[in-house]
């Protein structure tokens, strides 16, 4: 925790003083013209402290280029720490480093570095790996729109203590907008090989996306991916496995490889009809393998395959009329299909079970869909809109041991109408229907078959009567209800129902142009109980009330400056049933200070602090004090 502590509050400082050197340096020096910043370079820290838990997070980004020379930098870090009996302490870290130089038009000296660590104090599996690599190359550009970037160089590994280091190649591709007929085309890709013997490393992959417009809106698109990613990974070998094959460690690989294609055409059928039609090819193969293999031992698990081929197509209709309605009609058809299968293996024991098992994990899935929208401007102050969807599900599973076949049926809709009374004065009803209803094949199952209904009705009403006060009221009443298709009076009741009224409010005011007041209310009450859907009856087993009271005054000392000081309180009581008599059986109550510093340091910096402060007490439980603290300082460089 301390060198962690130390760390953090060295990179802080570290911030601080990048930031004041920062903001000087232009007064000293006048960068050259051919000096440039890219926009976007940014750096950032915050720490997050919640009860036990302290998360820290630090960012950077830099894009630099002077005279022949660019700079790419990606760096992330977070460090997390939990205070227990045992202190668990984690830290993440991935770094992306590239230099350039360049040499002509066409080609460029490349260099980069990237970097992976990822450790745990509690040592399990393979939480504490490290991965590092160095590179060199060129990039040569045949066009000025078309980048090939092939590098050489080594990378070091270390899994389980177990330290590998290899030759590692590495090809990039990309390309920005290229013409050709009409087509315009782009290319993404990248290929890498790590051999790391005794375990090798592999990722490729591509992306080429082509786009011809033929007139207004209408155009043809086409993407095709192509994936290909191997891993293997150190796992501690059984007594078995290290006796027979010498090793401490066994490897398991996982490759996976993956080739999609979409095409959708867009055609204009009039002025303010878009007609959009798409279809989709996706075809995916898992391989799961482990290196040393000693079936005998029953303790591994054999070499399997999982292949998954999706199909589908839509066809969308579009109206669109900018001074009155916008509709949407949109249908949808998915297939999906999934194997599971043993890899050959003449050594693998029972393989009529073994295969058995896999199969029994095969399904096959058919999702349709059909959804339609339509948002209506009745007049200059009212808006309309009303959306629904209908969904089905078929899930079905080729082998006999297996009976989660099913059936899922979704029901959506939703109505929302917005009035604005005056300009001070807006109201806006939300109203939902969410109904599911799934069914179970078999009868094995059949008593799980459940509907789920979810109603909810959402008023809002925001009024700003002038520029210094605003204050937003949101209501909203809830009610979800599962009951089960097969229900007997003589039958254990498993539906239940829950019901919700809940009140938010939030509402500022500036008393002058440096005071202000903020005030938030958040009230809640729910409770659920079993419930008899045939009979529409209820027996409550919980209530709840839950209270959120905020109120903060803040201070702005100048534009750059703004402080916040206030109070938080919480309470929650929930309460049995004793018959139809409410009894209280617990009390949780939480109270203390909030406050908040933003500051803007310097032209592009800012730096946001916000802690609290809980007493929290609790029925049956001793009281506590408890503090927390957010903090954020970023630069944009």
């Amino acid at each position: 925790m301390n060198h962690r502590t130390a760390i953090a509050v060295t990179a802080f400082i570290g911030l601080l003083h990048c930031t004041a050197y920062c903001q000087e340096l232009p007064e000293r020096v006048a960068p050259s013209k051919s000096d440039s910043i890219r926009s976007g370079n940014l750096a950032s820290i915050s720490l997050d402290k919640f009860l036990n838990t302290y998360l820290w997070n630090g960012n950077a980004i830099v894009n630099a280029a002077m005279d022949q020379y660019s700079l790419s930098l990606r760096e992330s870090f977070t460090s997390t720490v939990i205070r227990t009996e045992q202190i668990r302490i984690t830290d993440q870290q991935r770094l992306d480093v590239s230099l350039m130089r360049k040499l002509s038009d066409k080609l460029q000296v490349v260099g980069q570095a990237t970097s992976f660590i990822v450790s745990d104090n509690r040592s399990i599996g393979i939480s504490n790996v490290s991965s590092n690599g160095f590179y060199g190359g060129v990039e040569y550009r045949p066009i000025s729109a078309l980048a090939i970037t092939p590098l050489i160089g080594v990378r070091l590994e270390n899994q389980v203590d177990q330290p590998d280091r290899g030759v590692s190649y590495l090809l990039n591709l990309a390309s920005d907008d290229l013409e050709y007929e009409g087509y315009h085309t782009q290319l993404a890709g990248r290929w890498q090989y790590d051999n790391l013997a005794p375990r090798t490393v592999e990722n490729r992959n591509l992306s080429v996306t082509a786009v011809k417009y033929f007139f207004e809106e209408t155009r043809n698109k086409l993407v095709v991916n192509y994936y290909r990613n191997r891993r293997d990974f150190y796992s501690p070998a059984d007594s078995t496995v290290r006796q027979q094959f010498q090793v401490a460690n066994n490897i398991e690989a996982r490759s996976e490889d993956a080739f999609s294609v979409v095409d959708s055409l867009d055609y204009n059928v009039g002025e303010k009809l878009l007609l959009t039609f798409q279809g989709n090819v996706y075809n995916r193969d898992i391989d799961r393998e482990t290196r040393y293999r000693t079936y005998s031992a029953g303790t591994q698990a054999p070499n399997t395959t999982i292949g998954e081929l999706r199909i589908g197509g839509g066809m969308q209709l579009r109206y669109r009329d900018r001074k009155k309605a916008d509709a949407v009609v949109e249908f949808t058809f998915q297939e999906r299909d999934e194997n599971h299968r043993l890899q050959p293996d003449d050594s693998l024991p029972n393989v009529t079970n073994l295969t058995r098992l896999e199969e029994r994990k095969n399904n096959q899935s058919r999702r349709t869909s059909l959804a339609s929208a339509i948002a209506y401007q009745v007049s200059r102050s009212n808006l309309i809109s009303v959306s629904g969807s209908v969904n089905l599900l078929r899930y079905d599973t080729p082998s006999t041991e297996n009976d989660d076949d099913r059936d899922e049926l979704w029901y959506i809709v939703n109505l929302t109408t917005i009035h604005t009374i005056n300009q001070y004065l807006t109201l806006r009803l939300s109203a939902d229907a969410n109904l599911t209803h799934l069914v179970y094949l078999a009868s094995t199952r059949s008593a799980d078959n459940t509907w789920n209904r979810i109603l909810r009705l959402s008023p809002r009403v925001e009024y700003v009567p002038s520029g210094a006060f605003r204050t937003v009221n949101t209501f909203e009443v809830l009610a979800n209800y599962t009951a089960y298709d097969f229900e007997y009076p003589s039958s254990p009741v498993r539906s239940y129902a829950f019901r919700q009224f809940g009140v938010i409010d939030s509402s500022g005011i500036d008393l002058t142009r440096k005071f202000g007041i903020e005030f938030f209310a958040q009230l809640r009450f729910y409770e659920r109980g079993e419930l008899r859907w045939d009979a529409f009856t209820e027996r409550p087993l919980n209530y709840f009330e839950d209270r959120t009271y905020t109120g903060a005054l803040r201070y702005r000392l100048n534009t750059s400056l703004l402080f916040s000081l206030g109070i938080r309180f919480f309470s929650q009581a929930r309460f049995g049933y004793s018959g139809s008599e409410r009894v209280l059986e617990q009390y949780t109550r939480s109270i203390g200070p909030v406050t908040s510093i933003g500051w803007v340091v310097a032209t592009r910096s800012e730096l946001s602090l916000h802690g609290w402060y809980e007493y929290q007490t609790q029925t049956g439980v001793s009281a506590r004090g408890i503090t927390n603290m957010t903090m954020l300082l970023t630069l944009h460089i």
